[in-house]
Parts: structure tokens; sequence; C-alpha cells
């Protein structure tokens, strides 16, 4: 009896030493359908790997946002296990994480007509992202949306001149290529971190506008600086879930599977849950003394052209690749039968 005891005590603590603990950066809002998903996920990896992998998850901005993550995804010194395994990015983050992936190209104004589109263009091209990740040591597991982006501004606009005379800050993560972009295509821009966007907003000359997501204008409070929001929503804002290949390879190649199982399950929860997010969050924007900014057709139809013109000056600074571009329309096309 006693050698049983001695060997089942041996065997959990076999098992305990091979548990893994996933730190991974999220800007998910606290008590948001995303923040939500994202717990449930981590519940799912315990229980399907009897506890073998755990998932922590930290909070992006008190990291020094985005780019702050993507500095602690390496170890500080040679032999040393990097601060943190993994990140949950946004399409900025993922642009300043693995450049030659030219993420942004698929965040071209009006380039998607809805969500389906979006997954169905994501899912495709896919391979061919991930590929530029696993050069930077990063395994990309997929993609969720959490909204479409809409412009919050100082005062009300109407129009693509009244945007464009605005101070914007469209890059929070010192992508010089995206702001020169939109200095070409004819906007005023300002370069401001993420941790000081909101002061900046606060202060005479500073910023007047951006773009955001309804969930995250809300949670972040941005509403209150920035109060105006045009109804027009633009680009959808997909993020991506990265692990370190050296966190990755560390577990097990039986578990493995079962976890991209499960993050493939909750990619469809996730759907399910943001579906309605903007307008629940417009709502709730409302409801705060927000408002928000409608448009008569006319004046969309010009922001439309006027935005889907100016895109292409991503080209001319490299942020996004032609080429990519070219081939994302042409498979939309076959898809809508044009």
């Amino acid at each position: 009896m006693k050698k049983l005891v001695v060997s089942a005590v041996m065997a959990g603590m076999a098992a305990l030493s091979f548990a893994q603990t996933l730190k991974i950066a999220s800007i998910a809002p606290a008590r948001s359908a995303w923040e939500i998903e994202a717990k449930r996920l981590a519940q799912t990896w315990s229980q399907e790997t009897d506890g073998r992998v755990t998932m922590q998850f930290m909070n992006t901005n008190a990291m020094g946002g985005e780019d702050g993550v993507i500095q602690k995804l390496n170890s500080v010194r040679p032999g040393q296990k990097a601060p943190i395994d993994g990140g949950i990015f946004t399409n900025l983050g993922m642009a300043s994480l693995a450049p030659d992936a030219h993420i942004l190209t698929l965040s071209v104004p009006f380039l998607f007509r809805d969500q389906e589109e979006v997954d169905l263009v994501y899912e495709k091209f896919r391979p061919q992202v991930a590929k530029e990740f696993e050069k930077k040591g990063q395994v990309l597991l997929g993609y969720f949306p959490i909204g479409w982006a809409y412009y919050f501004t100082k005062s009300p606009v109407h129009t693509p001149e009244e945007l464009k005379k605005l101070r914007l800050c469209v890059s929070g993560m010192g992508i010089s290529a995206l702001t020169d972009a939109y200095k070409l295509a004819g906007y005023t821009t300002m370069d401001v971190p993420s941790s000081k966007m909101l002061s900046s907003m606060k202060t005479p000359g500073g910023v007047e506008g951006f773009y955001t997501i309804p969930m995250y204008g809300y949670a972040a409070q941005y509403y209150k600086a920035v109060p105006y929001i045009l109804n027009v929503p633009f680009t959808c804002i997909m993020v991506a879930f990265i692990v370190s290949e050296k966190s990755w390879n560390a577990i097990s190649a039986a578990d493995r599977p079962k976890l991209i199982a499960a993050f493939e399950e909750a990619q469809k929860n996730f759907r399910v849950a943001t579906a309605n997010a903007d307008k629940e969050y417009l709502d709730l924007l409302r409801k705060a003394g927000a408002t928000v900014v409608d448009v008569t057709e006319e004046e969309r139809n010009a922001l439309e052209e006027s935005m889907r013109h100016d895109s292409f000056a991503l080209a001319k600074t490299g942020v996004m690749d032609q080429q990519f571009y070219d081939d994302v329309v042409a498979m939309l096309k076959k898809h809508r039968g044009e």
C-alpha cells in the first residue's frame, strides 16, 4: 500500500512538473464578451489537458501597450524565459510584430461588405500570414472579430474635408509608414503613444480624433474627450491570438491538437457573442452622452469614395501590399459573382 501511495504522489508531482501556465497579454475590456470568451477558453484548455496547460491573462495597457507586449515576447538575456508567452493583438499590433505580413492591407476602408467576407478572406490567406509570424518566432493560432471601426471626433463630421481638417491619431504603435500614408492622402495627423492618447485629447492642440471599435471607445471612456461618433463603419477589426514558438513547442504534441480544437470552437462562440456588440455599445455610448452622427446617403457615398481613393496612399508607403490587395479583391469579386 505504501508503495502505491508513493507511486501516486510521484505521478502527481510528475504531472505538475509538466504543467505550463501561459502568460497572455490582452486588451479585452473588463466584463466584455471578449473577456468572457477568453476566460472560457482558458478554462477549456485547462479541462482538456487535465490542468497541464493554463492561461493567465495580463493587461496590455499595463505593459506599455501592444508595442510593450511585443518587446516582452523576447527574453531580456540569452537563455532566459521571455516575460510573457503570447498576446491577443489588434491589426496594428500584428503589423508592428510582423510587418511583412502586410496585415493592414486587410484594413483598407470598405474592402469588405460584411463579416462573412472578412472571415472568408482571413481564413484563405491565413497560411500566408502565419509564415511571416513564424519568421518572428511566433505561432498564429487564429483570429476573431471584435467589431467595426468608427471615427470618434471632437466635433461632428459629415464630409471627408471635415475629417481631414482634424488632428487625427492613426497609429499608437509608432508605425510611421501608416502616419505617412494618411499625410499623403491629405489628413492632418499626430503621433501619440496609446498610453497618452486620452491626455492628449484633453489638451488644447492635442488629438481631435481617431478610430476604434465602439466597445473600446466606451470601455476606455474616450467618448468623454471625443464625444462625436461618425456613424460610418469602414473596416472590420480582427484580433489575432499569438503564442511564442518556444512556449507552444513546450506543450506536449498530444495536447496541442486539443488546444487548437478548443480555440476553433471559441472562435465560433465569439462570433455569436459579438455579433451585435457594435449596436449594443453605440446605444451605451448614446446613453452616456456621446453623439452618434448620422449621415445622408450622399454623404456616406462621398466618404466611402474618398476613403477608398485615399487608401492607395498605403501602397506608396509600403503599409499595404498591392499584390496582396489585388488577390483579395479578385477573391471577393468571385465570391460576389461579379
